[in-house]
């Protein structure tokens, strides 16, 4: 059972920040791209006697990896973090009166008495006897 609830949490998490992972996942292979293409155009601007040009894709590889770096330290810091009260707050609230199950649920929470049919049996046998 321990398993089932450490993949449960494993898949809660992820639901939840599922956007930040993505952005996490694109930028590591944007700097993964952003190296190789450097790489490539290096190794052909050498071989083609262009040396010079060579630091204008430096350059460019790393505004790229900073870019992508500072987007993964933001995603980082935004993953786990509980949003703002007043904002996921009335979201949660429309999202639970659109929520048809919730709007059932919410019918049994404030009923007076909930009585079932055996409940209606019995009372309406305690009737007659009396």
């Amino acid at each position: 059972m321990y398993h089932y609830l450490k993949w449960a949490a494993l898949s809660l998490f992820i639901k939840r920040n599922a956007k930040y992972l993505l952005l996490i996942l694109v930028s590591l292979l944007g700097i993964y791209i952003g190296d190789a293409i450097y790489e490539d155009m290096a190794d052909f601007l050498a071989k083609s006697g262009r040396s010079e040009e060579i630091a204008r894709y430096l350059l460019m590889k790393w505004v790229g990896v900073l870019l992508f770096a500072g987007v993964i330290l933001w995603s980082i810091m935004r993953l786990g973090f509980a949003k703002k009260e007043n904002r996921s707050s009335k979201k949660e609230r429309e999202d639970l009166n659109n929520d048809p199950y919730m709007q059932r649920l919410e019918k049994f929470k404030t009923k007076d008495s909930l009585r079932s049919k055996s409940d209606m049996v019995i009372e309406s046998h305690k009737k007659e006897k009396i």
